[in-house]
């Protein structure tokens, strides 16, 4: 830690380290080597700059309307911050005081209010109940900052994204306070939403707070891509799984309806679940990072056809429910 101080923060060169702490150059050199190998550093090039000609070659190859891709390289969680930061930029330049503002939450969208000064005062509501362990209260505080941004008013779900008990979840879809948020999904104008990875394992905060038994079902389920809590096939089928009947969140039905749905993802490790889920007609628009949109370039577009014909909502059943 104290070479990697030196080096990376302090700018001492590596032959000036090796003097003071009576090292060679050598040692020095590996000591940051290994610093960088085990994750004590990460570098991250970022110049947050926008590159259109790109993005215009993602959005054709996945049949949306628009794509913004952000030059950002290096660790996921740098990444995910730049990108989030231009999901904000961009939402701030698109959103009008008539829209009704949906936002999902993660941890790419976590960035997405940094640096933003105002907002329309469009109405906002929540698309999920809030999550489990440290998360509930980076899904409030995201709905905290939109309102304080737009001088709105808001619709939160007054209750848990995921019950044990499905019985518990219908239940509190009749509660009134409730009933009344769900009912707000069908006059959204303007949605956020990030991404989750499903295989070949989860990289989503979605289920990390979910009993075990569930999170296996998930796995099984054929899915390799999550959208609050919606889950889509390689090919872009929205799958029918069990476990939403244990979740308080908007549907893949509810999103294809939006008119215009931004989703934000960062890091290559996502490639697959973005095709899936720009495949089932989910998003219209999407902020990628430099390197997860080459990635995208390099797998097989995504034919109109393909995302009309989804956005039909053929829906999958997962092989727990057939």
């Amino acid at each position: 830690m104290e070479v990697s101080k030196a080096h990376y923060i302090d700018g001492r060169s590596k032959v000036e380290i090796a003097r003071e702490l009576g090292l060679s150059r050598f040692q020095v050199a590996r000591m940051l080597n290994r610093a960088r190998e085990v994750g004590i550093v990460s570098i991250t090039l970022n110049s947050g700059a926008p590159m259109p000609e790109l993005g215009k070659k993602v959005r054709d190859h996945l049949q949306l309307r628009n794509a913004e891709v952000v030059e950002a390289y290096g660790d996921q969680h740098n990444m995910r911050a730049a990108v989030g930061r231009e999901t904000g930029t961009y939402l701030a330049g698109q959103l009008t005081e008539d829209d009704v503002l949906g936002l999902g939450w993660g941890r790419t969208l976590n960035a997405m209010l940094d640096g933003i000064t105002y907002l329309p005062p469009a109405e906002v509501v929540q698309l999920s109940g809030w999550f489990g362990g440290g998360f509930r209260d980076g899904t409030a505080e995201l709905a905290r900052r939109a309102i304080a941004l737009t001088g709105g008013t808001a619709k939160a779900i007054p209750a848990p994204f995921f019950s044990v008990d499905a019985r518990t979840v219908a239940l509190l879809r009749r509660r009134p306070d409730v009933a009344e948020v769900v009912d707000a999904f069908d006059r959204l104008t303007t949605a956020v939403v990030s991404l989750g990875a499903v295989g070949p394992r989860p990289i989503t905060i979605t289920y990390t707070d979910v009993p075990e038994r569930f999170n296996e079902q998930v796995m099984r389920s054929g899915a390799v891509a999550e959208v609050c809590g919606n889950l889509f096939a390689e090919d872009g089928g929205a799958i029918d799984s069990s476990v939403s009947r244990h979740t308080l969140s908007v549907t893949a039905e509810q999103l294809r309806k939006v008119p215009r749905v931004v989703m934000a993802a960062a890091h290559t490790d996502k490639a697959a679940a973005v095709r899936a889920v720009c495949a089932a007609g989910v998003p219209t628009d999407v902020v990628l990072d430099v390197e997860l949109a080459h990635a995208l370039l390099r797998m097989p577009a995504v034919t109109e056809t393909q995302r009309s014909t989804e956005r039909e909502d053929r829906t999958r059943r997962s092989p727990e429910c057939a």
